[in-house]
């Protein structure tokens, strides 16, 4: 397989059901994929078909690990801090320098 459309598939078939995620090595990417080199924009491709199928696709900072997660469903007011209190309103009003003396 070659397209990262190919490879998300296959990826999606195969670890939908680990809810944990895993990660993957750029030699497990290029070996699995049957690629010799990929870039950033098949990485980002194939986060693409993932996030179809309710998964992310990420990589490190140094292109060295890749992981594959299930998105969350839930906003993060419903855990924040201060989840049961009503929102505030982030509007705040500007004050003139001149007047402020």
């Amino acid at each position: 397989m070659k397209s990262a459309k190919e490879f998300a598939n296959w990826l999606a078939g195969q670890l939908k059901d680990v809810k944990s995620g895993v990660y993957l090595t750029r030699s497990d990417i290029g070996t699995l994929s049957g690629r010799q080199r990929f870039t950033p924009d098949f990485i980002r491709d194939i986060h693409y078909e993932l996030a179809l199928y309710g998964m992310g696709f990420v990589g490190d900072l140094h292109r060295e690990k890749y992981y594959l997660f299930h998105l969350p469903t839930e906003q993060w007011i419903i855990h924040g801090e201060g989840s049961q209190e009503t929102k505030a309103s982030n509007v705040h009003a500007i004050t003139d320098k001149k007047t402020k003396c």
